[in-house]
Formats: structure tokens, sequence, C-alpha cells
């Protein structure tokens, strides 16, 4: 309520302002309108042209000291019951012109409909709209009441009455839409401004909060490079790991100096109370010393940073630390998004207003959606936490910013894939009158400069370069002797694997990886026991690539570690979601680091051991599971040898009066003497000698358990009982030999048949498989 309160006071206020407007305009036209009509009176009733003149001038005068009454100072107070007043002498004075023409019937009632029709425009309110319609319509029906004529036209009158009533109730409908209309538009504006006023004091507190912080980084920072470089200058004899360390300190430390003076820069320019020391500036001369700065630079990167320019000196009138900002970061830029191999390629140029400067690379280009924004304070080409570069995006912002206040513009040009180019256009300067000697002025400066002016200039020029310059050796190093457990560390920041790598290579043998991509080689290649493995990494992130590691087997057993610059708990969830067994927060301190992969060692050496212990439980398992098959084999062959040994006996004594019976008919004359007797005798002697040779066959298969001393037989003979055994469950598959030699060998006729029985029953089964493709064949073949 107290808001609706504060915001209607708000909307009275200021409808107040546009009382007192459409107030002066009602009188303005009455003024004009009312005299106007005394054309129309001498044209209507030129009798009664000296009567209506008084009466029209009357209330053009009325009018008129209505309208002077508005520039008093209580006006506002009475400006309603001034605007009323305003229309209520038009409205008489039409009234009496009625009266005294023909009451009812006389044709001037039609100006009351113009009045009524202003009424629903200029009407602040609509209940001040109804109240003006009523005294209109009641005035009208006084003056046909008391018309001068003596006439009452009834008709006449209800006909007009209807007709005006239908126009009040239009004009008050408009009143009421148009206050509404002005009052949602001021509510819209009302809370715009609020809205507005509130983000400009959060942007107030921002700005005001990365100033604080800025300023108060900029002193432990300061107290860090102080020291660092004091032991570099004084310590010559540091060891080659301590010194890269300090290397990796200083470069960092000023990197992060840097961040800070950008941010404190664009605070300053935003609330104005940054000032350029504008001066004559000679460009060429400071163009030719950057591109020398950073020739070297690019060279590192097989990157060709050419520089041409006109004939002569070019002189503009410039900030020198500004400028030194505005191209340096440009070309951070291109260094940046250069590949090696590329080109960057500095021109200037004068031209008749202005000094053009162009810078460009053969990088790899910004796509025409996102070229707009490349100015935008924290804006990332590639904002992804898969990107390949760094930073924070105010270089360009900062850039921008500078060149405006030089009265200059910068833009941009670009295509994918073949590069960008800036083009910096600044106003010049005919005359070079009062100009300074760079050296001079940059020498004489420096040596009044405090220490925090002199790394934020340090800053400015290397801790951008730190990084891209430093080249490392580290890799997988080839220990074949060496025992110690591999530890593979996955980073893109050089200074970040380095400091690593000096504070674990003692124990463990150290790979490297700079991506995704190249974690997840070398992760397959090397099989490391441990992986150190940073969430933000270019191509592939530090999670999909833990993911992928953990899904496959050959790489399950790596323990992986995620370093994070998120303490939160749900980026803790996220990692451990996706297969971390541990993370780190940055910063961390180098006795975590080990502890934690100390433990993780020993976890591993455990499950390890643990494996180890189950495959060789499984494989005891089967062995057991063998033997006993083996066992039930051998009680089921034994139950068979035992039922055969029965079943034999059986058989033999019939078998043996079978045989009997066959001599005696073999000896008998009279069966000699009919041919066909004696053929029906040859054919039942063979089968009783197939019988009993595989009785005999039987007999000896079924007693294996007897001690059988070895004796000379025939290796055709043993298998040709084999084949007997299983001619019946080998129907449909062929039998081929290949007997290349044939001998008497020595040993147990009944094992080797044995044997042989079970490589066949073995073999059909297999071949079985075959059917529905092709006959099924078995290959017997001997050899010496």
């Amino acid at each position: 309520m107290a808001g609706n309160s504060e915001l209607y006071r708000a909307f009275e206020a200021d409808e107040l302002n546009l009382r007192i407007r459409q107030s002066k305009l009602a009188c303005v036209l009455g003024m004009v309108f009312t005299p106007f009509g005394i054309v129309l009176d001498a044209v209507q009733y030129p009798e009664l042209l000296q009567t209506f003149i008084v009466i029209r001038l009357s209330a053009t005068l009325l009018i008129g000291g209505v309208y002077l009454l508005h520039f008093r100072e209580k006006t506002p107070a009475y400006v309603s019951q001034l605007t009323t007043a305003t229309l209520l002498i038009v409205v008489t004075s039409i009234a009496i012109m009625i009266s005294l023409t023909e009451g009812a019937a006389s044709s001037y009632y039609l100006g009351l409909f113009l009045i009524l029709f202003a009424v629903g425009v200029i009407a602040p309110k609509p209940s001040e709209a109804a109240i003006f319609c009523l005294l209109t319509v009641s005035i009208y029906i006084a003056c046909c009441l008391t018309s001068f004529n003596g006439e009452l036209r009834a008709h006449s009158l209800w006909s007009n009455l209807f007709f005006l009533i239908l126009t009040c109730i239009i004009s008050v409908t408009a009143a009421h839409l148009h206050f509404q209309r002005r009052f949602s538009e001021f509510s819209l504006k009302f809370k715009l401004a609020e809205q507005h006023e509130q983000l400009s004091a959060l942007d107030r507190l921002k700005s005001q909060f990365f100033a604080n912080i800025s300023h108060e980084l900029r002193t432990p920072l300061t107290l860090i490079l102080a020291p660092v470089e004091k032991i570099k200058a004084e310590a010559a004899g540091l060891a080659s790991g301590s010194r890269e360390l300090l290397d990796i300190v200083e470069s960092n430390a000023l990197r992060l100096l840097r961040l800070v003076n950008d941010i404190l820069s664009l605070i300053r320019i935003e609330e104005g109370s940054a000032s350029l020391a504008m001066k004559n500036f000679e460009l060429v001369r400071f163009l030719r010393e950057t591109h020398a700065a950073m020739k070297h630079l690019a060279d590192l990167k097989g990157i060709d940073l050419s520089f041409t320019c006109d004939d002569g000196q070019i002189f503009i009138l410039a900030d020198p630390d500004a400028m030194d900002k505005i191209v340096g970061n440009i070309l951070t830029n291109a260094i940046k998004f250069t590949p090696e191999g590329g080109t960057i390629h500095i021109e200037a140029k004068r031209n008749s207003s202005d000094v053009v400067v162009k810078i460009t690379d053969s990088g790899l280009g910004i796509a025409a959606e996102k070229l707009p924004h490349i100015f935008d304070r924290f804006y990332q080409v590639d904002g992804s936490a898969t990107r390949k570069h760094q930073g924070l995006g105010l270089g360009l912002a900062l850039v921008r910013e500078l060149v405006n206040r030089h009265g200059g513009s910068i833009e941009a040009t670009s295509i994918v894939g073949a590069g960008t180019t800036f083009t910096l256009s600044l106003p010049h300067i005919a005359d070079a009158a009062g100009i300074l000697d760079a050296d001079v002025a940059i020498s004489d400066k420096t040596e009044s400069l405090d220490a925090i002016q002199i790394f934020d200039r340090k800053a400015a020029r290397l801790s951008w370069t730190a990084q891209e310059s430093r080249v490392h050796a580290h890799g997988m190093a080839h220990f074949e002797d060496d025992e110690r457990e591999q530890l593979l560390i996955v980073d893109d920041e050089r200074d970040m694997r380095s400091y690593l790598v000096a504070m674990l290579g003692q124990e463990y043998r150290i790979i490297e990886a700079a991506d995704g991509v190249e974690a997840l080689q070398k992760a397959a290649e090397y099989k490391p026991a441990v992986m150190l493995l940073d969430v933000m990494l270019p191509g592939v992130s530090g999670l999909d690539v833990c993911r992928d590691l953990k899904s496959r087997a050959e790489t399950r057993g790596t323990k992986i570690i995620v370093l994070t610059a998120r303490a939160d708990e749900e980026a803790k969830i996220i990692a451990l979601k996706h297969g971390a067994d541990d993370f780190l927060v940055k910063p961390f301190s180098g006795l975590e680091v080990r502890t934690r992969i100390a433990n993780l060692l020993k976890a591993a050496v455990l499950e390890r051991d643990l494996l180890q212990a189950n495959t060789e439980l499984k494989s005891s398992l089967e062995q057991l599971k063998e033997t006993e098959a083996a066992l039930v084999q051998n009680a089921r062959l034994s139950a068979l040898g035992t039922m055969a040994a029965g079943l034999l006996h059986e058989i033999g004594n019939p078998l043996n009066f079978m045989g009997t019976a066959l001599q005696l008919a073999a000896r008998d004359h009279a069966l000699k003497a009919l041919p066909q007797t004696q053929e029906t005798i040859q054919d039942i002697q063979a089968g009783y000698d197939r019988i009993r040779l595989v009785v005999g066959d039987l007999r000896g298969f079924t007693a294996p358990s007897r001690p059988e001393n070895p004796k000379p037989f025939n290796i055709e003979e043993a298998i040709e009982h084999a084949l007997r055994f299983t001619a019946h469950t080998r129907q449909g598959i062929k039998i081929t030999k290949d007997f290349q030699s044939i001998g008497v060998v020595t040993g147990s006729l009944s094992t080797i048949t044995q044997v042989l029985v079970n490589l066949v029953v073995n073999a059909m089964a297999a071949v079985r498989h075959v059917e529905a493709i092709r006959q099924p064949e078995i290959t017997i073949s001997t050899a010496t």
C-alpha cells in the first residue's frame, strides 16, 4: 500500500504540470475561437450582431483574465477550478446567444458539442469531466426554458438533449480512457525509474567493490613481486628448478596485477575520475618501438610480426600510457589467437583528417554474430568451459573506452578462419611543437615511480607473455628401470604443470598433457596410476575426460583427482558423478596434494590385491569344477563298466552255445550237401564273429582299472574299435582316414581305445554345429 501511495503521489505531481499546460491551452483556444464566431453571427443573425459582439468580447476578456491567473504562485492548487471556469465562460456565452435567438431551435447549440468533445480530451480526470458535462446540460436546459422569444419547442429540446447526453457519455468515457492510459504509462516509467536507480546503485556498489578489492590486491602483490625480484637478482647460484619456480611466481603475480590494473582503469573511466595526460605524441616512433618489443615474443610462437608506415613523422595528441595499453592489448589478442606460422601486420598512415592504424592477423577469426560484442566488458568469443585461451574479456573493452576518450574510433572486421583486422582512427595534429623526447620523458618519469607503478609497467609489458613464451621440455620421462608410479598431470596452464612437476617429480614419473584430447591419448597409452585433472580444458573438458576414462576397462583403474576453482558442494557432486576419485580446490598446498595422491595409491594397491585374490579364487573354482566333472565322469564310466560286465556275462553263455552249434553244423555232411543252407550258415558265422569281436572289445574297454601290461598292438585296430563304439551316434558325419603310417605300437589297447572314443565323441559334438551349412566331417590321421 505504501508503494501505491507513493506512486499516486508521484502521478498527481506529474499530472499537475499537465493540467496547467492543458488549462493554459484551453484559455488560448477560448480567446481565439470565441471572437472568431463573430463571422458566423454576421451571417446567421445580423440584427443581433452588435449584441453578440459584446457577448463574445466580454467572454474573451474574462478568459484572458483566467489565463493571467495561471501565472500566480498559488495557481497549481486551483488549476482544476481555472480550467472549469474557462470552459463555463464559453458555455455560458453560447447559452446566452441561444436564449436570445430561437431557444431550443437555435443552431448555436452545436457549439456545445465542440466544448464537450474538448472536455473529453483535456479533462484531467473522468470525475471532473462528468461534473462539467452535467453543468453544461443544466445550463442549456435553463437557457431554453428562459428563451426571450417566449416559445418552448419541446420536440427540439428533447432531440438536442438526446444528442448532448450521448456526447457527454462519450466525453466522460474518453476522459476515463485517457486517464487510465496516462496512469499506466506513468506507472511503467515510475517503475523503470526505480529499477534504473536500483541498478545504478548496484552498479556503483559493484564498481566501488571492484575498486576496493583491486586496491587491496595491489599491496600484497607488490609484497610478493618485490621479494621475488630481489631474490632473483641476489641469488645467482639458485638451482634451475628453484629459479623456474620463482619465474612462475613472478609471471603469475604480474598477470594478476595486469588484470587488477585493467579493472581499475575501467572503473576510473566509468566514474570519470581517470584523467589522461595528453601531449604531442609521435606515433611512428612509438609503433616501431612497440613492434620491436613484441617481435621476439611473436617469434617464440613462430608468428611473423611486421610493420609498415608512411614516410615521415605522424603526430597525435594522446596519453603515452593509454596508447601503450591500446596497441598492446590489440597485439596481445593478435598473438594469442594467431596459430603458429601465422602473420601479424601493423600499418600506420595519415589521412586528411585523422591517423589510421591497422593491425591485421591471420588468426582464427570471429563469427559475424559475435563481432559486435567483442568490445563489451567481460565478453568472451568462446565462453565455454573448453575454451583454449584464458582471460576476463577486459582488454578490448578498455581499448574502446580509451580510444573514445582520445576522440577516436575503433572497429573490427573479421572472416572466420582467415583472420581479423582492427582499425584505429585518431585525430592528428599538424604541428609538432612541444613534442617530448620519448626516451627522456619515460626515463625521467620512471625515476619518480614508486614500487607499485614500476610493477604496473612491468605487468603491462610482460605478464601477458609469460606463459606463452615459456617452453618446457617435460613430457613422458623414459625410465626403463624406474619402478616409481606414473602420474599424469593435465592442465592447460604451463605454469601450473611446471609447479606440479617441480613438486612431485622426485616421487613419481611425470607425464604431462595440455588439453583433454591429449589427456585421453596419454592415459590410454601409459595407463598412469594417478591423474591430476583440471576441469576447464580446451577441446574436451576435464569432466568429460574423467567420464570417458572411467567407462573404459583399460583405464578404469586410474585414480583421478579433479582440480577445480569452485569450492561449492554442487561442483564436488558433479565431479564425483563423472567418476572422480577425489578433488582439490584451487589454491591448494603441496602437502595436501602429496597426501591425497599417497592415499589414492594405497587404495589402488589394495584394489589390485583384492582383484588378484578374486582372480586366483575364480581360477581355483574353475579347477574345482573341472575336477568335479572328471570325478562324475569316472563314476559314470565305472558304473557303465559294471553294467557292461554283467551284460557281457549274460551274453557270453548264449554266444558260446551259438559257437558250438555253428561248429557242429559245419561238420554235418548232410548240411554240406545243401548249398543254400551252407550260405546261411556262413552268414550266421559272420554275424557270430562280429558279435564276438564287439564283445571282446567291450570287455577290454570296461575293465580299465585292472592293470594291463603294455604289449604290442596295431594302432589301426584301436581306431577301428573306437569307430565301432561310436558308429550309432555319428549318423550324417563323414569320417575321413588319413593314415600316413600304420604300424605296431606298444601300450594298453583298451586305454588307447578309450582315449580315442572320447576324442571322437568330442569331435562329433563340435562338428554338429555346422550341419545347417555343410556336411560335418572328422579326419583321423596318423604320422610318425
